[in-house]
């Protein structure tokens, strides 16, 4: 148990004070940062951060003080089964995908997804936090903790359905806000950038069965 809790407050810790770090710095650089569009970078990001990074971490650290850690399904706790379809399906796939995509794209130019005139507003810690650490605490996690993987068409519908919505809020933004929420955008043509989003939907899809494979690898086949 200590060695889980341990990986757990390793994840979530660092993740909360960047929250806490972005929300009480007010500068001028974050106020022009903000006007220019980075607010709404910030709350794409973080959503994703929060909600399936310190979130998920911070239920799972639940379950291992108050559920169970069952590898047959019939025997697990309601915490470890929500766990489980939160990281098998979301967590995993999606922290695995922000770390590529974005050091991907910051290797060709970084210009293209984290210009360096945000270094002033974000520190390289919390840019580490956001777009390196997802991978890192998702691929501990999956490696050292038991996870029952869903069947069928559960197993990336979540995924799917989540990258098509999150394609609508960014549009949404770029038709009422007048920008896109990452530079790559700008500079593609139309044509480029519709091939360019139909691509990204098959690296999360790709770690999902990445993870299924690790898992089995490890933890052999699961039995329902």
């Amino acid at each position: 148990m200590a060695v889980v809790l341990s990986i757990l407050f390793t994840g979530s810790s660092p993740i909360s004070q960047g929250m806490y770090y972005t929300i009480q710095r007010r500068s001028k650089s974050e106020r022009m940062f903000i006007r220019q569009g980075g607010g709404f970078k910030a709350l794409l990001k973080f959503g994703n951060l929060i909600l399936l990074q310190c979130f998920y971490f911070g239920g799972a650290a639940l379950n291992d003080l108050f559920g169970t850690e069952e590898l047959e399904v019939r025997k697990q706790s309601t915490l470890q089964q929500w766990r489980d379809w939160l990281f098998t399906t979301l967590a995993f796939p999606l922290g695995m995908f922000v770390s590529f995509i974005f050091w991907t794209l910051y290797a060709i130019d970084r210009e293209l997804i984290f210009p360096a005139s945000l270094d002033t507003w974000f520190p390289t810690w919390l840019n580490h936090v956001m777009h390196t650490l997802p991978a890192i605490g998702t691929l501990l996690e999956e490696l050292l903790v038991p996870h029952t993987y869903q069947t069928g068409h559960k197993r990336i519908a979540p995924i799917i359905t989540l990258y098509f919505a999150y394609l609508a809020w960014i549009s949404y933004i770029a038709v009422v806000g007048g920008f896109w929420v990452y530079p790559v955008f700008q500079v593609l043509s139309v044509p480029a950038r519709t091939l360019f989003l139909a691509f990204c939907i098959f690296p999360p899809v790709g770690f999902y069965f990445l993870g299924e494979k690790l898992h089995q690898n490890i933890w052999g086949q699961q039995e329902n």
